[in-house]
């Protein structure tokens, strides 16, 4: 996949508003089960915190392609 196919495809999935919406209750869901912990509870706070982290890595891979794009389009069109 090229780099306008990928930014293509990330941009649809980050204006999607089912997919926006489910990421974003996931992260709440994660918050809730961190905030909502027994002081006991660490292995479920990591799990929290891994999901949450997870989520931050696809955004950002999302992100990036579409950034990769504009720098391609930068590069070219000077």
């Amino acid at each position: 996949m090229d780099v306008k196919q990928k930014a293509a495809r990330a941009r649809e999935l980050l204006h999607n508003e089912s997919f926006v919406k489910i990421m974003d209750d996931i992260k709440k869901e994660q918050v809730n089960r961190f905030l909502n912990s027994i002081p006991t509870d660490t292995e479920l706070r990591e799990q929290a915190h891994s999901v949450v982290n997870a989520i931050r890595i696809i955004e950002a891979y999302l992100q990036s392609a579409i950034t990769d794009e504009k720098v391609l389009d930068k590069k070219y069109n000077k």
